[in-house]
């Protein structure tokens, strides 16, 4: 809201102007009511926010601008009379528009297709006579284009995101950009180069919209996916959602919508030109004629709608209105009353709801009549010079009351605004992928390898102890049947009286058994077997142990080969399911990831997934290939498969993310 200083603000840099009350609250600032006191001329006061109008590149871009829309003088387009800068305030000072906007009568009553393509035409002549000073509109939509009194359109709100953002295209870091991002062009949403093409492909959006009820793309739920969808999608073909509009005139509403602006019309007037030739091969000439959206200015696309001939030398001209006539009832020749087919096949236009002709100056404030369901016969009765003739299509209203609202300027500062390139480019996964595969390479190559040694006790010295028969000092490894007993021998007992035989496991014994020593040279004990390799089998630490009275007096460790096969063996089991079900764990999540979804329990997954997986590999390793795993083996291969875990989300979520702001159009 407009506070009681700033008003007195706008007074102080209008003194040939009485301010009245607010009007208008856009995206693009405020909008008050004033009148010209020596002229007696109602006006709208367009305000910048006042957290823009204080930077100076701001201020000075708005100076360049308002001179160039002070000096455009088309009757499409709404007149600029003046504009201010002053004392930290940017306004511009424009005509009163009391017909109210194409979106507001599109809502309450709506087009059929001859109206629409009536007011993509006059918002076509107007572009083309800005296009033609080097102005840009970069937010063509219904809700900136209005009737006037006289039920003309005017296109208004023009140059308004280039004086805030110069030649490039801003954002807020949430992806909402200034404008309305149901109609931006997809250079436009990726911060590329606006051309006159730019505005083309707006107009083209909004004329889909008008004919059909629904925007080229489907209904999203962010910003940023209809961003995406505009700059790298192909929008759904008009003829699928309208298959009633005739076909010519789709084929030129979807070229205007081409993604590449090379394809597009490279103009507003090409494109005028070429709607309102295919319109008339349609309907007829003389179809615009009763419609009551006048289309001036623009000789080129006036002559195209009267004959349906394209004519690109056609000069301009500014003075040269399609005349808006309509034959009397009472002087209604046969042929004006006959049947479409016996006048050259061309349908009749119908009267436009809510047109200057059926509701006097009027038009453009729609009564309840006009709004009803009764639609065109309301506005017969009520002015009985309009001719009632059967109607091409009935109209169409939107499906949607309340377009998706782009970033509002009074609600934001400066520094709140970023190049929208910077939102919407999404970096590429390939560099996270290839990092991700190179450390998960490493991380296998540790496993393989492996990193220290599984011993952590001495050998026995040659001769002090034999296992099985073998002396550990000099047999590497030892040979173990797991099923049968196992004869220990020790040079030099000392005080111990028994003797004990494990097999270990990461430093941890699996399988232990103990045998008491007899006496002699040297003592000897039969220990019982160590469990058949049920439970583990294959490459092992084997360690023997001297005790006396339940201490221990002496330990050795050694290398170990089972008899048993390891792949036999619970060890070996639990590892396949461990493989198993990490390899299963991260599938899923990255899949999820890559689709958009999932995002922080696949963050967290992944890496947790290829962390077991790693431990998995390992284990694997040591059951195939007998290289024993250690801790630090364990630890330096999960680590550096987290780290890549790390990475492949990183690349999956860049993935993910563009999959998430297209998923709407596959709906």
């Amino acid at each position: 809201m407009t506070t009681e200083a700033e008003s007195a603000l706008v007074r102080d840099s209008l003194p040939g102007y009485e301010i009245g009350g607010e009007i208008g609250h856009g995206g693009c600032g405020v909008v008050l009511s004033g009148r010209h006191r020596a002229l007696s001329r109602p006006v709208a006061i367009k305000q910048l926010p006042p957290a823009f109008a204080s930077d100076p590149a701001v201020r000075h871009r708005f100076a360049a601008e308002g001179r160039l829309l002070a000096s455009l003088d088309h009757p499409h387009v709404v007149p600029v009379y003046d504009f201010v800068e002053h004392d930290g305030l940017c306004l511009l000072v424009m005509e009163m528009l009391p017909g109210g906007t194409v979106w507001s009568r599109f809502t309450k009553v709506g087009f059929n297709a001859h109206s629409a393509v009536a007011v993509a035409l006059a918002c076509a002549a107007g572009l083309t006579a800005a296009h033609t000073r080097g102005i840009l509109h970069r937010d063509v939509k219904p809700e900136n284009l209005m009737f006037a009194a006289s039920g003309a359109v005017k296109v208004t709100d023009f140059g308004i995101a280039k004086v805030v953002g110069g030649d490039q295209t801003l954002a807020t870091r949430e992806g909402d950009v200034l404008g309305t991002p149901s109609y931006i062009a997809p250079e436009q949403a990726r911060g590329g180069e606006l051309s006159p093409a730019t505005d083309v492909y707006a107009l083209a959006t909004m004329l889909y919209e008008l004919l059909s009820g629904s925007l080229p793309f489907p209904a999203v739920d962010t910003p940023m996916a209809m961003l995406f969808m505009h700059a790298f999608d192909e929008p759904i073909p008009l003829l699928e959602v309208a298959p009633t509009i005739p076909e010519p005139v789709a084929e030129v509403v979807m070229r205007g919508l081409a993604t590449d602006p090379a394809v597009r019309f490279p103009t507003a007037e090409a494109f005028g030109v070429e709607l309102a030739a295919a319109s008339t091969g349609r309907w007829g000439p003389g179809w615009l004629a009763v419609e009551g959206i006048p289309v001036m200015g623009a000789d080129s696309i006036v002559t195209a709608a009267g004959s349906g001939v394209v004519s690109p030398t056609a000069p301009e001209s500014e003075t040269s209105p399609l005349p808006v006539t309509r034959p009397h009832p009472k002087r209604a020749t046969a042929a004006d009353t006959a049947p479409p087919t016996e006048r050259g096949g061309a349908e009749p236009p119908p009267t436009a709801p809510g047109s200057p002709s059926s509701a006097g100056t009027t038009a453009d404030r729609p009564t309840a009549a006009s709004e009803s369901t009764a639609g065109y016969d309301s506005d017969a009765t009520m002015n009985p010079t309009v001719q009632h003739r059967p109607t091409s299509s009935p109209p169409v209203r939107p499906s949607i009351t309340v377009h998706a609202p782009g970033a509002r300027l009074v609600d934001l500062r400066d520094s709140d605004l970023v190049p929208v390139q910077s939102v919407l480019t999404v970096p590429s996964p390939r560099v996270p992928f290839l990092a991700a595969g190179a450390l998960g390479a490493l991380a296998v190559a540790v496993a393989l390898v492996g990193v220290g040694s599984p011993a952590s006790a001495p050998l026995p010295p040659p001769g002090a102890v034999t296992v099985a028969g073998a002396d550990p000092a000099v047999t590497d490894p030892v040979a173990l049947d797991l099923t049968q007993p196992i004869p220990v021998t020790v040079a030099d007992p000392g005080t111990a009286d028994a003797a004990t035989l494990s097999l270990r496991v990461l430093g941890r014994a699996v399988q232990s058994q103990s045998a008491p020593l007899l006496p002699g040279a040297p003592a000897a004990a039969t220990v019982p077997p160590l469990g058949g390799g049920y439970l583990v089998a294959g490459s092992l630490t084997g360690e023997v142990a001297l005790t006396q009275a339940g201490g221990v007096t002496q330990t050795w460790q050694f290398p170990v080969r089972t008899a048993q096969r390891p792949t036999t063996t619970a060890v070996a089991a639990g590892v396949v399911v461990l493989l198993l079900f990490a390899f299963a764990y991260l599938e899923s999540f990255l899949r999820s990831l890559l689709r958009g979804r999932r995002r922080v329990t696949g963050s967290v997954g992944v890496p947790a997934s290829a962390a077991v997986l790693a431990v998995g590999a390992v284990g694997a390793v040591w059951v195939l290939l007998g290289h024993q795993p250690t801790v630090a083996t364990i630890v330096v291969s999960a680590v550096l498969a987290s780290a890549a875990g790390v990475a492949a989300v990183v690349g999956a979520s860049r993935v993910g993310r563009t999959r998430r702001y297209r998923r709407a159009q596959r709906r």
